[in-house]
């Protein structure tokens, strides 16, 4: 029994494990989407059947101990349903795409189930913090600064990722969309890769920087219509003057 709990521990751990990499700027969404808890247990019930087979036909591997026996029937179940589910028996051509026949199509169904779920799920909340987080923040001013920043402020983005990214950015640069519907879309990008909380606060470390009518930091604000002058009052108030 305990051989059957790790074997479906382990081919479990393999699915969300997947998932959590599909949607890293909220993971925990996916516990409320029910087609992602049917890819978990299919998962799981991939190894507990494979692990059933290993002892029904009583396959050893050429290992002779009984306790190495069931160590290796146990890794061999979970690590052998995971390529046997993700496999595909042959390809068939359909139009312009190549879609793949076996067991790999449910898996790669329900993964399509999974997204529509979470995107339905998260679209609403996405949409209302990407425009609370990049309100007044200008596309020109943020396009590089609010990207580097971002990254540099997380540890462990592959450069795979960072290419993407700036690809996605240049794309919008090139866009005919106004400077706020870039700065709402570059958002949206950032938040993908860095997630909300890390989006807000690098914009509000550089908030003085990227906004549309910012000023630069320790730079007092006009008034007298012209930086660091004083009101016509003050200096005909000033002895000194």
């Amino acid at each position: 029994m305990i051989g059957y709990l790790v074997t479906v521990s382990l081919s479990c751990l393999v699915g969300i494990a997947e998932l959590v990499s599909r949607y890293r700027d909220r993971p925990t969404t996916l516990v409320r989407v029910p087609s992602t808890w049917a890819y978990v247990l299919i998962n799981g019930g991939a190894g507990a059947g494979s692990l059933l087979m290993l002892h029904t036909f009583d396959w050893r591997f050429g290992v002779q101990s009984k306790d190495v026996v069931a160590a290796t029937q146990v890794l061999v179940a979970s690590l052998g349903s995971m390529m046997v589910f993700r496999s595909a028996i042959f390809t068939v051509r359909v139009g312009d795409e190549d879609v793949a026949v076996g067991p790999s199509t449910l898996l790669t169904s329900l993964l399509a189930a999974a997204d529509r779920g979470v995107d339905r799920m998260q679209a609403k909340t996405r949409a209302h913090e990407a425009g609370e987080i990049m309100r007044g923040v200008s596309f020109a001013k943020s396009r590089l600064a609010l990207p580097t920043y971002c990254l540099g402020l997380l540890q462990n983005v592959s450069a795979e990722d960072q290419a993407d990214l700036r690809t996605a950015v240049d794309a919008l640069a090139g866009s005919e969309m106004t400077d706020g519907q870039m700065a709402l879309n570059l958002g949206l990008l950032l938040m993908n890769v860095a997630g909300p909380d890390v989006l807000r606060s690098a914009v509000d470390t550089l908030r003085d920087e990227i906004t549309a009518d910012g000023r630069p930091r320790g730079v007092p604000a006009p008034r007298n219509g012209r930086t660091g002058e004083p009101a016509p009052e003050l200096a005909r108030a000033d002895p000194d003057r």
